[in-house]
């Protein structure tokens, strides 16, 4: 027993002596990467590096270079550097909206091959060239943690969906649900990045787009809110409140499979934090929640209108059809799409207020 301990210890330790290491002070760490389409049909890709120096805030860098395939981007780039570039520290991808427009599959293939990347990193596309994002100002921060910091703050607290990369594989392989992704933009006058939508895609590239005042509807049918505001108008009314602290939840049921039909049900709860009027009656608590409840399907409604246009299906019905229906047929799903009929129907509670008289 103990001749076998050693041997283990033994072999422990070889193994460990073959493993590469890597200093920080030796290698370039690419923690941001946009990638945009050229005049001439070429990829660009951009690195945010960032550097280290002792005692002093991280400062960033922007690599740029072009290939014909995304997969040579980061080989030229390495021959600018003076140090290895390493990626395993990769937070965010961009991509360009001209290229978005054209497709994304070979890119996101490229990332999902290097083993080096976590499956939590974080994609977005961007107006224009993405490029010119990660040349923006970001001060001491840098680009890649201002960047997912205002994904995830807008993720968690506002109107953000979940997307990362597993979950844009998941959505983009899979034949009954679409990927969708934020849209970054660059305010001309502040030299700020901020959310301006999100897009919607089919298998391939993107088709649509919907913009913020939308994303909240948007939300309740494909995410679950745990945070999160509203501003909900009083019926018949100049005075509005602010739900918040939303957290919400959806269940979808077949109604019939010929003609194809399901009911989405949607419960919303919240608390009002914030009223304009005078007092907040019991009254005014079942008007404010049988407002947002018309609104919620209202919204869904036409969102729901939109996607069949398109033939996609960013909420995943398809996906839930086939679970619940032995005989669907998954591979005829999006030319079925449009004959899709849907039914929402929101259930608003609004559990705590102010003072109720």
């Amino acid at each position: 027993m103990r001749k076998k301990l050693l041997l283990t210890m033994v072999i422990v330790l070889l193994l460990s002596g073959c493993v590469e290491k890597e200093v920080i002070d030796d290698v370039n760490l690419v923690v941001a990467v946009g990638f945009d389409l050229t005049e001439d049909g070429k990829i660009r890709g951009s690195a945010n590096v960032n550097t280290y120096m002792k005692d002093q805030p991280v400062t960033d860098y922007l690599m740029v270079s072009e290939s014909k395939l995304s997969r040579d981007v980061l080989s030229e780039m390495q021959k600018q550097s003076p140090d290895p570039i390493v990626i395993g520290k990769l937070q965010i991808a961009l991509f360009g909206e001209k290229l978005a427009k054209q497709g994304l599959s070979e890119i996101v293939d490229t990332l999902q091959r290097d083993a080096s990347i976590g499956e939590r990193l974080l994609l977005a596309v961007t107006r224009n060239d993405a490029n010119n994002i990660l040349e923006a100002e970001f001060a001491t921060i840098g680009a890649a943690k201002y960047l997912t910091n205002l994904i995830l703050h807008n993720k968690l607290s506002r109107d953000l969906p979940r997307t990362n990369l597993h979950l844009f594989l998941y959505q983009h392989y899979s034949e009954g649900q679409d990927p969708f992704l934020p849209i970054l933009k660059k305010n001309e006058q502040t030299g700020s990045v901020e959310i301006d939508g999100i897009v919607l895609m089919d298998d391939k590239k993107v088709v649509g787009e919907l913009p913020n005042n939308k994303l909240l509807f948007f939300k309740v049918l494909t995410d679950q809110y745990t945070k999160g505001s509203h501003i909900v108008e009083v019926p018949d009314s100049e005075d509005s409140a602010v739900v918040k602290s939303i957290s919400s939840s959806r269940k979808l049921k077949v109604i019939s499979t010929n003609p194809l039909k399901v009911k989405i049900d949607v419960k919303i709860e919240g608390f009002i934090n914030e009223y304009t009027g005078k007092k907040i009656t019991p009254k005014i608590k079942e008007q404010l929640a049988k407002a947002f409840e018309d609104q919620v399907e209202k919204e869904s409604i036409a969102l729901i209108q939109k996607f069949k246009e398109l033939k996609i299906d960013p909420i995943g019905i398809g996906d839930e059809l086939r679970s619940k229906i032995r005989t669907f047929n998954i591979k005829e799903w999006r030319e079925r799409i449009p004959e899709l009929a849907v039914d929402v129907h929101a259930d608003v509670v609004i559990s705590e207020t102010g003072v109720i008289d």
